[in-house]
């Protein structure tokens, strides 16, 4: 092995890559869309590509949601400079996502460090009958819903994003809004929550600025889920610290099928109590 080389990818150079891993179509656009904004690097020895570093930034949080190495080539330290180049010019927060398994994925975040700060499952599952859903979408709120408008709604999102997630995100919710059903939801004229839904049945990020509004607004969502996409299956990524939804999604028969860890720095991850995500590149 050569000297390897680090630099930013281009959209072909992820595109070659990650469909040799055989991501799927949502995986590979937020994928290409880390390339077109500048956060997405490759390892090349003699020009192959042998790795590569995704990440998304927002006003608060640099998050790389995915850093692969090809096996033959493991043990290097190219991993560690990858990770080095995706946090290089990073002026907020780090973040990270790591499978629990990864013993080597951990002690890479912990050399830079980044450590562990939540635990997040993957649910998923057949999505309840219709009566099932309108008793729990029914509750004891009744909620103003509008489509999501990212414009008009900026204020909102911000505040919500702040509080649950830590950082605003709004060119996230652009490409939210272009790719995914959105919809905001209001109680006596006050911006209370958001959720998306998607064609492929994944729901989130979903926020909520309390716990008591979570029960009754998944139901909501996966009643849209069903009558806008004609979707029979849903999965989402719920931080176990936010166990009024959790539960809901177990009630409603959606089991845990993976579970992710969220790393950090100090103040990198928030709460989550009121939060949900739809995938891992882009929590």
């Amino acid at each position: 092995m050569s000297d390897v080389a680090i630099g930013r990818a281009g959209v072909d150079d992820v595109r070659s890559v990650l469909r040799r891993r055989k991501f799927d179509e949502a995986s590979l656009g937020i994928a290409l869309r880390s390339a077109e904004r500048g956060t997405a690097w490759v390892a090349r020895d003699d020009g192959e590509i042998i790795g590569v570093a995704l990440a998304q930034s927002t006003e608060g949080e640099r998050y790389v949601g995915e850093c692969f190495v090809e096996p033959s080539y493991r043990g290097h330290g190219i991993a560690g400079k990858l990770l080095d180049a995706a946090f290089a010019d990073a002026d907020a927060n780090r973040a990270m996502v790591l499978d629990p398994g990864d013993f080597a994925g951990l002690a890479l975040a912990l050399r830079h460090g980044i450590v562990p700060r939540a635990t997040v499952v993957r649910v998923a599952g057949s999505i309840p009958r219709e009566e099932s859903l309108m008793r729990m979408a029914a509750g004891d709120y009744r909620f103003a819903v509008d489509a999501i408008d990212p414009a008009g709604h900026a204020f909102g999102l911000d505040a919500l994003d702040r509080e649950t997630r830590g950082t605003t995100r709004p060119s996230d919710h652009e490409y939210f809004a272009r790719n995914a059903t959105g919809q905001a939801f209001f109680l006596n004229g006050e911006f209370v929550a958001y959720a998306y839904v998607w064609p492929d049945g994944r729901i989130g990020p979903l926020a909520a600025s309390s716990t008591a509004y979570l029960v009754q607004i998944f139901g909501f969502v996966l009643v849209t889920l069903q009558r806008s996409h004609g979707a029979s299956w849903c999965t989402a990524l719920i931080p176990t610290g936010n166990t009024r939804l959790a539960k809901t999604a177990l009630r409603a028969g959606l089991r845990i099928e993976e579970t992710l860890t969220l790393a950090g720095d100090a103040t990198a991850i928030p709460d989550l109590s009121c939060y949900a995500g739809f995938h891992r590149l882009l929590f």
